[in-house]
């Protein structure tokens, strides 16, 4: 179970407020996260996993239900992710001025996976309808 420690920021983006944290991961690693509406889960994620080594995680499976429930027409979808990656990168230099100053990071403009998440929010289409029961853990995007 995530620990957060340290609220750092909170932003609306499109239907979603995302919640900055310093945190603990389960093993006690330090990390600073993007938590959509407070959940539970860091949506991406930055984490001490060596000696002064952070590398930059992505919560595939929340993406995907982030993606599954937004009803926002492509272009609308354009400038939402326009606006959160403008968000992310803001708070991931703050992440290395304030937690991780001595460390050498990976960064979210310079992931191979950010490409791969633009273009699945972008483009999403859901092969089946959804119902309120597969939605109940968290608002649409």
């Amino acid at each position: 179970m995530v620990s957060k420690n340290i609220l750092v920021d909170i932003s609306p983006i499109g239907t979603f407020t995302f919640f900055v944290y310093v945190f603990n991961d389960e093993e006690g690693k330090v990390g600073f996260g993007l938590f959509p509406n407070d959940g539970p889960c860091p949506v991406i994620y930055l984490l001490n996993v060596q000696n002064n080594k952070v590398k930059i995680f992505f919560n595939e499976e929340l993406i995907i239900k982030i993606c599954e429930q937004s009803r926002f027409s492509t272009n609308e979808r354009r400038e939402i992710f326009r606006k959160f990656i403008e968000y992310a990168s803001r708070m991931e230099k703050k992440a290395a001025r304030l937690v991780f100053r001595d460390c050498k990071m990976s960064f979210l403009t310079e992931s191979r996976e950010m490409v791969k998440y633009k273009r699945l929010y972008i483009h999403y289409k859901s092969s089946f309808n959804l119902t309120g029961d597969s939605l109940a853990s968290i608002e649409p995007a």
